[in-house]
């Protein structure tokens, strides 16, 4: 199954078997938990940066 590359936004690949994360473009590794966990910061953090454009705020 394919996933995103927190580090490199590539394409890694998540081994369900062994419940790992691998990228085999910038050699991240992580465990799932962790890998899911990189992504939600990552998501708080663009969710953070978001500025609506909106006239008269």
């Amino acid at each position: 199954m394919d996933a995103r590359c927190p580090k490199c936004e590539k394409v890694a690949t998540f081994d369900i078997d062994m419940n790992k994360v691998k990228c085999s473009h910038c050699n991240f590794e992580a465990a799932y938990d962790d890998y899911i966990e990189i992504m939600k910061e990552n998501a708080v953090n663009m969710a953070v940066d978001y500025i609506p454009d909106r006239p008269g705020f």
